[in-house]
């Protein structure tokens, strides 16, 4: 029986279902490139079909982009840094630092063991706080700047010397400021301090304890505010604005070349300002603070640890030069005195240590320990130890530095500065006068000798006086040793 269909071979369905996936994928590609070809169809003919535009192989050059800082954070990283250099030494365990400008904080910094709130004995910084208190006696009229400071005392006779002349370290001791307050306010000191200073200006750690003056960083940045705002701390208020303005004038001056003396400051130039300046604390914490009036602005560095001369200088300088840049300074009041000659600079020549007298009270940590001049060409000095300078001679009698930031004049065997006065080192600090007196009794000791052997020429051993003097001289030598290996550069 024969079968009615065709025989359905594999091979050729498999190839029909090829040819047709085939196809279908044409039509889709077709498809697509003409809604491409669509897609396209608005953009302008010279743009399409474009070559690929290769990525660029050289460096793009491009601009720093400028930190804008404001004056405060300038201030902030010049500090932080050199503080952190002066650290390295290891003499110093610990710096603070508080700026004021106006009536706010511009910056605060502190490295190591010392804290804004660390509480520090203020030593002769007392000074300026019984300046402030004269000040308020004197605004309310119980007080006199030019009456005799015996009678603010109550004393019965009179002393030869003003409230003025104590405030302006020329005369007493500044204590007797705070003495005629309590007198005239009936008042002891460490209520008058609580009540009229402390309490309106929020000062919480500071105190009289045991007679001597406690306070702290951040306690002191109140007061800075005050002496350059005019007297007054946010709702407190210490002192009248005219009475800040007269407190911080130039009250006494020993040379019209030197800076001279306020009501609880004494003075220096620098960079073109006039700027008030007292320094304080005791023991292991040492503190200097600075006041420039005309600018609004005052700083106070502390220093825990053995900070010397050379340490408060490159600190309190380099804060000074960054926060108030050089301008032109004020020239020196003409005098009919002539410049020095060079005889005068060769009898200023010599060795000096700092005076010891009241003038020196308000700024020790500038002086350093010695001081050596000699006569330069022209008239000039040249210091060096605890300055180092050329100063020239100028007309008015007295030497300066190029930038006008140091002055010296010699009166009555002094030398004055702008940063201090200096002695006439004395001669038992001289290894030299030790090196003399060794020689003359070697003289002494081999003359004796010498005689000794005329009158009795068999004698073999030296007589106990000749002994004597050998041994003095070889005691002077071993002391003028001692006091040259002992003796301070600056």
């Amino acid at each position: 029986m024969l079968s009615s269909g065709r025989k359905s071979n594999p091979t050729r369905s498999r190839l029909s279902f090829s040819r047709a996936f085939v196809a279908g994928i044409l039509a889709g590609v077709v498809f697509c490139a003409g809604q491409d070809a669509a897609a396209q169809s608005d953009i302008a003919p010279d743009l399409l079909n474009r070559p690929p535009v290769a990525a660029p192989t050289t460096k793009i050059e491009t601009g720093a982009i400028p930190v804008v800082l404001s004056a405060s954070q300038e201030a902030d990283n010049f500090a932080s840094g050199m503080m952190q250099g002066l650290m390295v030494s290891g003499d110093v365990r610990g710096i603070a630092m508080v700026v004021v400008k106006d009536d706010h904080v511009l910056l605060q910094r502190n490295f190591g063991s010392l804290t804004p709130d660390t509480k520090f004995a203020a030593g002769v910084l007392a000074d300026v706080f019984g300046a402030v208190a004269a000040m308020q006696q004197v605004e309310q009229r119980r007080l006199m700047l030019d009456g005799d400071i015996g009678k603010a005392l109550g004393e019965s006779g009179t002393r030869g010397m003003t409230l003025a002349q104590v405030l302006t370290f020329q005369a007493g001791d500044p204590s007797l400021a705070v003495q005629a307050v309590e007198k005239t306010s009936g008042a002891p000191w460490p209520d008058y301090l609580a009540k009229n200073i402390a309490q309106p200006l929020g000062m919480r750690a500071t105190a009289v304890r045991d007679g001597s003056l406690e306070t702290n960083i951040a306690d002191l940045s109140r007061l800075m505010i005050v002496l350059v705002n005019g007297g007054a701390f946010q709702n407190g208020r210490a002192l009248m604005p005219p009475t800040v303005d007269s407190m911080e004038a130039v009250h006494f001056t020993s040379h019209p070349a030197l800076p001279g003396a306020s009501y609880g400051f004494t003075q220096i130039q620098r960079n073109g300002w006039r700027a008030l300046q007292h320094d304080g604390g005791a023991g292991e914490v040492l503190a200097r603070l600075v006041v420039v009036p005309e600018s609004k602005l005052s700083y106070l560095i502390a220093a825990e640890g053995r900070p010397d001369a050379q340490f408060w200088r490159a600190l309190d300088n380099g804060l000074f030069d960054h926060l108030m840049p050089a301008r032109k300074a004020a020239t020196v009041a003409p005098t009919a005195a002539a410049a020095p000659a060079q005889s005068d600079a060769e009898r200023v020549s010599g060795r000096y240590e700092p005076a010891s007298s009241e003038a020196n009270r308000a700024a020790p940590l500038m002086l350093g320990r010695r001081l050596y001049v000699r006569a330069g060409p022209g008239a000039a000095l040249i210091l060096t130890g605890a300055q180092n300078a050329t100063l020239a001679a100028k007309p008015g009698g007295y030497w300066t530095s190029a930038d006008g930031n140091l002055t010296a004049v010699a009166v009555n065997g002094e030398l004055m500065l702008s940063s201090g006065t200096y002695s006439p080192l004395a001669l038992y600090k001289r290894p030299e006068s030790y090196a003399g007196l060794a020689l003359l009794v070697a003289f002494a000791a081999a003359g004796f000798a010498a005689y000794e052997r005329r009158r009795r020429p068999g004698t073999r051993f030296p007589s106990d006086p000749v002994l004597g003097l050998a041994g003095a001289s070889v005691l002077f030598v071993l002391v003028s040793a001692f006091v040259w290996l002992l003796s301070p550069l600056a």
